[in-house]
């Protein structure tokens, strides 16, 4: 985008040096006709030149506005970004903790069950006579 423009620029002053250079290399001639010609010649040309800076200038002036445009595009969507994989991470982190407290449970729910399975298997030996026991 710089680069074009300055490219622009830099035909612009070649066109206008080249102009200025011509107009001093041709003989001077008495007659002021040739003189207006150049005159009237240059100023076309000027004024083109002019137009043409005006019309980059104004088409360097768009593309900054759409670049700012994108910037602020990808600004939104960064954000809704980080906003779905911070939900995505606490919705890990409420599974995770899920799973873990349902095998918890599930695991005291097992060992009180073994507890009581154990003590009632103690108390049966315990009624048995001692002969039974090997």
């Amino acid at each position: 985008m710089k680069s074009r423009a300055l490219g622009v620029i830099e035909i612009v002053a070649l066109a206008v040096t080249a102009g200025l250079l011509v107009g001093c290399q041709q003989p001077q001639q008495d007659t002021q006709a040739p003189n207006e010609k150049q005159a009237r010649l240059l100023a076309v040309q000027s004024a083109d030149l002019q137009k043409q800076l005006a019309a980059s200038q104004a088409e360097i002036k768009s593309l900054r506005q759409k670049h700012a445009q994108d910037l602020r595009q990808r600004d939104e969507e960064l954000a809704q970004c980080k906003a779905r994989i911070e939900a995505l991470q606490k919705d890990i982190d409420k599974g995770i903790a899920e799973k873990v407290a349902g095998v918890t449970t599930k695991l005291l729910h097992e060992n009180a069950r073994l507890r009581q399975e154990v003590g009632q298997l103690k108390a049966r030996l315990a009624n048995l006579p001692q002969e039974s026991v090997p």
